[in-house]
C-alpha cells in the first residue's frame, strides 16, 4: 500500500493525503487485497489517463474511492490481447455447433464456451436461457482473462450451476431437449440438429403425428 499511496500522492498531491492520509487505515487493502501487482499497475495507468483527460478538458481530477480504483484494476480482455467479451460470445454462438472444426481466436474463448456447454448454447431458444448462458460465459471468460493477466496457465474454473439456480421453465426445457436428443440418437438420426428437429424427425420415422 505504501507504493500505491506514493503514486496517488504524485497524481493528486495534497488532495489525496488530506482525504486518506499518508498511510492506509485498512480501507484500501480491504478492496485491493485480491489483486496482484499487475492489476494495480493497470489501475494506475488508467487513472493517469483520466487525470490527463481531465487536464485537457479543463476539469479537476479527484482521488477515487477504493472500490472505484479496484474497478479500474480489473483487466478487460483487450488489455491482454484477447477478444472483447461481446466478440468472444458472438464467436462462441457462431461456432458452438462444431467447436472442434473452428480455429478459435484464443484458447480462452474456446475454454469458456466449453465450460458453459456447447449443446446448451447451440440449442437454447428461450431468451431468458440465452441471457443466463451469456452471463455465465462472461464469468468464465473473465476468470480466464484474470489468469492471463497474472501470467498463470489457463484453466477453466468450471462454475457449475446446479438445478437449484434454474427455474422450472429452464429445467423443463432442458429435460425436453435432452430426451429428444437421446431419442433422436437412438433412432440413428444426425447428431448435430436442434432438439425440435430431432423430435420431428423421430415422430415422422415412427409414424406418430
Amino acid at each position: 500500500m505504501d507504493s500505491l499511496f506514493d503514486a496517488m500522492g504524485h497524481l493528486f498531491g495534497s488532495k489525496f493525503s488530506h482525504q486518506w492520509g499518508i498511510y492506509d487505515d485498512g480501507s484500501w487493502l480491504a478492496e485491493l487485497s485480491h489483486l496482484g501487482a499487475r492489476h494495480i499497475e493497470l489501475g494506475l495507468a488508467r487513472l493517469r489517463q483520466q487525470v490527463r483527460d481531465a487536464a485537457k478538458s479543463g476539469d479537476e481530477a479527484w482521488p477515487p474511492q477504493p472500490v472505484a480504483f479496484a474497478g479500474l484494476c480489473e483487466p478487460r480482455p483487450e488489455d491482454v490481447g484477447l477478444p472483447t467479451v461481446d466478440a468472444a460470445w458472438r464467436e462462441v454462438c457462431a461456432h458452438c455447433h462444431a467447436p472442434g472444426e473452428w480455429r478459435w481466436s484464443h484458447e480462452a474463448v474456446q475454454m469458456a464456451g466449453q465450460t458453459v456447454g456447447w449443446r446448451d448454447i447451440h440449442s437454447a431458444t428461450a431468451q431468458s436461457v440465452r441471457i443466463r448462458l451469456e452471463r455465465r460465459f462472461e464469468r468464465e471468460y473473465g476468470a480466464l482473462v484474470n489468469r492471463v493477466m497474472a501470467g498463470q496457465p489457463l484453466q477453466s474454473r468450471g462454475l457449475i450451476e446446479n438445478d437449484a439456480t434454474r427455474n422450472r421453465a429452464e429445467l423443463a426445457e432442458r429435460a425436453s431437449r435432452e430426451l429428444a436428443q437421446q431419442q433422436a440418437e437412438a433412432a440413428g438420426l444426425p447428431h448435430r440438429m436442434s432438439a425440435g428437429q430431432g423430435l420431428a424427425m423421430l415422430k415422422a420415422a415412427t409414424g406418430r403425428a
